[in-house]
């Protein structure tokens, strides 16, 4: 089965990672966190990169 790749964007820090933690306790889940859209837009810009 395919990886699930996810990326939580949230300003409040503990809420994102928290959904984050929750989200990779899952098999074939991948989960990456942003706190802000240009981070999240970096974040996306490497995953491309990688892909």
């Amino acid at each position: 089965m395919a990886r699930i790749r996810v990326l939580v964007v949230d300003d409040h820090r503990i809420f994102a990672e928290s959904l984050a933690a929750a989200l990779a306790a899952e098999p074939d889940v991948e989960v990456a966190a942003a706190g802000s859209g240009p981070a999240a837009l970096r974040a996306l810009e490497r995953a491309a990169a990688e892909a």
